[in-house]
């Protein structure tokens, strides 16, 4: 059985496609500026906001991708509120886990820990969680390794006793680095297409079979 269970949050645990891109959008537009694609905004999801804003069209440079971190931020909450929700299998999944194991279940997440707790506040697991990681953790963020290695320190898990979870290359590549086994979801953000090229151990398709797998490893 794995011991820490390291999970991303954005298109693994919750549904926040949604959100995140009408929060986009109303960011951008006010600030007055163009309006990228939802599939390119997409394929972004799992950076780092201020990463992601630096590369959508007219912003400029740093100061303009922090305006545009703060627009993001403080629209967020109200939308999110309305469009936000957990992947099916994710509740009765985690909760099983916690209730029936040891396992330390721990988010590794580009999203700040107020947002995820705000948002886990609007579900009934925010309990299942012995850690929250995300973007203040750690200096180097995805697809280094940092914050997984952050974690198996914190937790005293060996690299072979945990498991990374997350539906973009990003969350793969970060816990290859740290040496650790990768699931990939494919009902994310990403393609399975996209997932295999980071090379996970595993790509399943529900997360159920996250739990399956942690359990039989």
């Amino acid at each position: 059985m794995i011991r820490t269970l390291i999970l991303d949050f954005d298109g693994t645990l919750a549904d926040t496609q949604t959100s995140i891109l009408a929060t986009t959008h109303a960011a951008l537009q006010e600030m007055g500026l163009p309006q990228p694609s939802d599939d390119f905004i997409r394929s972004l999801i799992g950076l780092p906001l201020k990463d992601m804003f630096l590369r959508y069209p007219g912003i400029k440079d740093e100061a303009m991708a922090q305006i545009g971190f703060d627009t993001y931020k403080r629209l967020f909450d109200p939308i999110a509120e309305q469009t936000f929700q957990l992947f099916p299998k994710v509740e009765a999944t985690l909760r099983q886990l916690h209730s029936a194991t040891s396992m330390k279940i721990i988010t590794a997440s580009s999203r700040m820990i107020a947002s995820q707790k705000h948002l886990l506040g609007l579900t009934e697991i925010r309990d299942c969680f012995d850690l929250l990681c995300g973007l203040e953790t750690v200096k180097r963020q995805k697809p280094a390794p940092d914050m997984v290695l952050y974690i198996l320190e914190a937790t005293q898990t060996d690299a072979s006793e945990a498991l990374v979870v997350g539906d973009a290359t990003y969350d793969i590549l970060m816990g290859r680095g740290a040496n650790c086994r990768t699931c990939a979801v494919t009902y994310g953000n990403q393609s399975a297409e996209q997932l295999s090229s980071a090379q996970p151990d595993f790509i399943i398709d529900n997360f159920e079979e996250v739990g399956r797998l942690a359990l039989e490893l």
